[in-house]
């Protein structure tokens, strides 16, 4: 097992996986928000990948997201008034944010902790934007 490396997330925060990884795994770690702070995620050059660990929040929702359920879309009687509520965040919910998207994670009144996963997107062959 040369090479291979143990941390502790929830002591050190986060890590460098750039170190021994070759694939596009950036960045890698716990994230925390006291109750009522706000955060803004952007995947400007990378993408995101955010998994509730502990705590709820809400988070706005990305142009063009669409809920598991199947709402959120044009037809859905209701959209207005969740978008501005905010998608809620609790343990076990997953954020995945592609290339150009964002959104502002807000920590509820016990705080906010996730684990957060930073990925390279690759350059298309002509050394452009992917999309």
């Amino acid at each position: 097992m040369s090479g291979t490396v143990i941390t502790d997330l929830r002591r050190r925060g986060a890590v460098d996986p750039g170190r021994l990884l070759a694939g596009p795994l950036r960045g890698v770690g716990l994230q925390r928000l006291d109750p009522g702070r706000q955060v803004e995620v952007a995947a400007d050059g990378v993408e995101h990948a955010l998994y509730v660990t502990t705590g709820s929040g809400l988070a706005e929702p990305p142009e063009g997201a669409v809920r598991p359920d199947g709402t959120d879309g044009p037809d859905d009687p209701d959209r207005s008034e969740r978008a501005d509520a905010g998608l809620p965040l609790v343990e076990g919910t997953a954020v995945v944010l592609p290339l150009g998207t964002r959104t502002v994670l807000t920590a509820g009144t016990a705080g906010l902790e996730y684990f957060h996963a930073v990925l390279a997107v690759p350059l298309s062959r002509e050394g452009g934007d992917p999309r």
